[in-house]
């Protein structure tokens, strides 16, 4: 698998336009379940794919945020939600995949909206795995896989090859909810929900920490 994200020069810019200006209806679905999660936090945060900074909103004034987003079109409103936020931002452009940070290094990392997108999802939660401290914390929100059969998994399967083109290897229709389950972690407090909005493919999701 190639470690260099396709920078698309074309749906990259359209993409980061699209989550800039989605920023607060995305605080109105997900922003109290991210409060609750994030609460709490370290002084010091490793954020998988953060986009344009959405989830900075939720972060605490002068916390570090080391931000692997491989996608160079989100690295400018990146910078400009953290002048806005007080955070201390450090990006990194490189894949979930290879990730260049330490084993057990941090105790904190978050992913929303990202392990759909990912090449490899099994390799970014072993990433995760590793750089977390033993006992640390990752949490996440992702849309999932709809169950078998039914008219969600319908709409998934019949949009997922536009979706997963448009937004850059957006997957509707991945099991997500398996592969947190089956990467080992020592606890995984995991909820299944439909989160109803306009975004039809991406109703189903799981929310929650796992401990190394």
């Amino acid at each position: 698998m190639s470690k260099e994200f396709n920078n698309n020069t074309i749906r990259g810019p359209i993409n980061a336009f699209i989550f800039k200006i989605l920023s607060g209806y995305l605080d109105r679905l997900f922003g109290s379940a991210k409060r609750v999660l994030f609460k709490g936090h370290p002084e010091t945060i490793v954020e998988i794919g953060p986009g344009t900074g959405a989830n900075m909103r939720y972060l605490k004034k002068g916390t570090r945020l080391i931000a692997i987003e491989p996608n160079i079109y989100m690295h400018n409103n990146l910078k400009k939600s953290a002048d806005r936020y007080g955070i201390d931002l450090e990006i990194k452009s490189l894949m979930g995949e290879a990730i260049d940070l330490p084993d057990a290094s941090y105790d904190f990392v978050v992913s929303t909206l990202v392990l759909c997108s990912v090449h490899d999802p099994l390799q970014c939660l072993q990433q995760i795995k590793r750089i977390l401290k033993p006992s640390g914390v990752f949490v996440f929100i992702e849309h999932v896989r709809a169950r078998e059969n039914s008219v969600l998994a319908f709409i998934q399967n019949l949009i997922h090859k536009p979706w997963h083109w448009f937004f850059e290897g957006c997957h509707t229709n991945r099991d997500t909810k398996q592969l947190l389950e089956s990467i080992g972690f020592t606890k995984l407090e995991l909820e299944s929900y439909n989160l109803y909005s306009p975004f039809i493919p991406i109703i189903p999701q799981v929310r929650g920490r796992a401990i190394k």
